[in-house]
């Protein structure tokens, strides 16, 4: 029998081993408020305040710990957690490693599985379809190292895509012997349509798999997946989804989007702690997508995956609630609306040409 499964039997048994408490909130609390109350009074002061309202952005900035004269601009890259996001970090921290063995895969570790729940539900999902990763890029290895692909299949992406988002078709076609086709962009795009088409036109009777941005890096486009969708799943073709940017920018439902497999980092926009992520795999094809990491099941923890970071996951679930006390429609109306301000002053720049899509369909808050 194994250690762990010997002292699970104990427990399970009622046998009190000193030093491990009967139940996680018996530990108490630390920190300088709770994340409950932090979080309900947040939600309590901004519910009458409506996107164009400047007092609810005053107040959401309080939340942050960043200084007064930092004007955060780069959430595509990283985002700046807010206090009780850290607070709840440096809480389960503290309960952790009181009690490492018991909160590491029961207490705090089985809570993983709450996060777990309030992640599928963030993006419109099932539990059964998504799993906890550390960033888009895993998410992407997953799903890409988990295809039945044969030598001489084709993957079509585009030339806009992440250097992130492309190494796994990179790597598939170095040592598995895929076809990589490219799509180039247009600059600027003038329709749904327009990209519709292109995809169309580069789709052989070897492609297997369509992989694109949901948002673009560079010019800002939202990519029409719902519209793309309608192409490749009649066709048995996988789209997946490089949602890198948009859970927490946009109000990501992956039932709209009509995508078969979407990874995101939720360190960016939905401004969880550092190497936080979301992987989803539709349930109707998980028999075609297997990663070696899901292979005990799609749990926080499972024996495949290994030992998690408890902590780190327990504080993407209060990221998620942070975002669900401010709602995702308001979010994403403030984040559309500074963009577009910044563009209606870039408009102004002589000679300056913008590529980002004025159509609220293709663009986002980038």
């Amino acid at each position: 029998m194994e250690r762990r499964a010997f002292f699970k039997g104990l427990l399970a048994s009622g046998v009190a081993l000193e030093g491990i408490p009967r139940s996680v909130s018996a530990m108490g609390s630390k920190g300088p408020r709770p994340v409950e109350e932090q979080l309900g009074q947040l939600a309590t002061d901004v519910s009458d305040l409506a996107v164009g309202d400047g007092g609810l952005w005053q107040r959401v900035r309080r939340e942050f710990q960043m200084s007064d004269n930092v004007i955060h601009m780069n959430n595509g890259s990283i985002g700046a957690s807010p206090r009780v996001v850290t607070d709840g970090i440096v809480e389960a921290l503290g309960l952790l490693e009181a009690d490492p063995y018991r909160n590491t895969w029961e207490g705090l570790g089985a809570q993983m599985e709450t996060v777990r729940q309030k992640a599928a539900t963030f993006i419109g999902a099932d539990l059964d379809e998504v799993s906890l990763v550390r960033n888009c890029t895993e998410g992407m290895n997953n799903i890409a190292t988990g295809l039945d692909l044969e030598p001489g299949d084709e993957i079509l992406t585009t030339n806009h895509e992440h250097g992130g988002g492309m190494a796994c078709w990179q790597y598939l076609r170095q040592y598995r012997g895929i076809k990589v086709n490219y799509l180039k962009m247009p600059n600027p795009v003038k329709d749904s349509a327009q990209l519709v088409r292109l995809v169309e036109q580069h789709l052989t009777p070897r492609t297997r798999v369509c992989s694109f941005m949901h948002a673009d890096t560079i010019t800002g486009l939202q990519m029409p997946m719902a519209d793309i969708a309608a192409v490749t799943r009649p066709r048995d073709i996988l789209l997946v989804c490089d949602a890198a940017q948009t859970p927490g920018m946009l109000d990501v439902d992956v039932r709209r989007l009509g995508v078969d497999a979407m990874a995101s980092s939720s360190h960016k926009w939905l401004l969880a702690p550092k190497g936080t992520g979301i992987l989803y795999i539709r349930k109707q094809v998980q028999d075609r997508i297997h990663p070696l990491s899901l292979l005990k099941g799609y749990m926080a923890y499972s024996g495949s995956g290994g030992t998690r970071d408890v902590a780190g996951i327990l504080g993407h679930g209060v990221a998620i609630d942070f975002h669900n006390a401010l709602g995702k429609a308001r979010i994403e109306a403030r984040c559309r609306a500074l963009s577009m301000r910044v563009r209606g002053h870039l408009r102004q720049i002589p000679r300056l040409r913008l590529l980002t899509p004025d159509q609220p369909e293709l663009s986002s808050g980038m």
